[in-house]
């Protein structure tokens, strides 16, 4: 086919992951390659005669982008670049680029929702509401005018606002970046945690700052968990770490549900020693029964529908028209070595 660009992908596992990108609708512009096995080797066998590299997972070292010498693109299938060589890139004058992903962008939405469920306290006060809850308090409606209202009739206590806030994000990978970007547009305070900070240039680019988990769970007003789970991850959040929470502290889980002890979560709602948890995970799904999580208040409880909708029939397609836009349009953003924008 003409004007065919030669497409390397990084990541050879899992398989399906460059196959629906092999049954895009817009792989026709494509000549994809995928190395046989996992490895700087294999990637740097496959790099001569690459136009463009679509880089997920996998690490980019600077031997393949050197290797890859009529390299014209790095497209990452995200936000996250601790897996790429950047200055390598640079050196060589290849640009970078990101994007936005829906499967990250779901569960970003989601956190927000919890969020913003806990802060304006959206259940107990839809109870009051369908329940007619005025009917028990000696309440009669009355007709309302612009200047004429019965504000918070139904006495909700606890309501508090997203804007100024401190927000600590534990695990600023993709998802984090994407949650980060949504807490800026509330004009929240955004820090984060996780093994290996990001640079100090990405930092500064998207306005976070690194802290230890003791102190992230000090200052934040809202602690959001992005983790997955692993044997260092499970139970992260205890009785010691909730104690060191603020007394008015929400904190979300939208990573997994092993991240918390959910005796200790309990026993700290139960007790407020912090005001509300949102969660869509669990250490079982569904929560069971007998979870003391399912009688408190101050918890909004989901069945882990964070992922949303069908983000793989969208995903591969959307980052393949990035790359075809850049050689066929030149279009150039999400470009962040040369133009800075993360």
């Amino acid at each position: 086919m003409q004007n065919q660009f030669r497409l390397l992908i990084t990541d050879v596992d899992p398989p399906r992951f460059a196959e629906r990108f092999r049954h895009s609708p817009e792989a026709d512009a494509f000549e994809i390659v995928v190395p046989e096995e996992e490895g700087e080797e294999a990637l740097r066998d496959c790099a001569g005669g690459a136009d463009a590299i679509l880089c997920y997972k996998a690490p980019l070292s600077g031997a393949v982008i050197r290797a890859a010498s009529g390299l014209r693109l790095i497209q990452k299938h995200g936000r996250n670049l601790r897996n790429i060589d950047v200055a390598a890139a640079t050196e060589q004058g290849v640009p970078v680029a990101t994007c936005s992903l829906l499967r990250n962008a779901s569960v970003a939405e989601h956190a927000m929702a919890l969020m913003l469920a806990c802060a304006r306290r959206v259940i107990p006060s839809h109870r009051a509401v369908s329940g007619a809850a005025y009917l028990d308090m000696g309440l009669e409606p009355v007709t309302t005018t612009q200047w004429e209202t019965r504000g918070n009739w139904a006495r909700i206590e606890g309501l508090c606002e997203l804007f100024g806030a401190t927000v600590g994000i534990v695990g600023m990978g993709d998802i984090g970046i994407e949650i980060a970007r949504r807490c800026q547009a509330f004009e929240m305070k955004v820090s984060y945690c996780q093994r290996t900070p990001h640079s100090r240039e990405m930092e500064d680019a998207m306005d976070i700052r690194f802290l230890p988990l003791d102190e992230l769970l000090t200052v934040s007003d809202f602690i959001v968990l992005v983790l997955p789970h692993t044997p260092e991850s499970q139970g992260l959040i205890g009785a010691s770490q909730l104690d060191r929470m603020k007394s008015t502290a929400t904190i979300v889980n939208v990573g997994r549900g092993a991240l918390i002890d959910e005796d200790a979560l309990a026993d700290a709602l139960r007790n407020q020693k912090i005001a509300m948890a949102g969660l869509d995970v669990y250490q079982q799904e569904p929560l069971p029964a007998s979870s003391a999580l399912r009688e408190l208040q101050n918890v909004v409880l989901l069945p882990h529908t964070g992922g949303g909708s069908n983000y793989w029939k969208v995903d591969p397609g959307s980052t393949l028209v990035k790359i075809r836009r850049f050689f066929f349009e030149g279009d150039r953003s999400g470009v962040i070595n040369t133009s800075g924008d993360l």
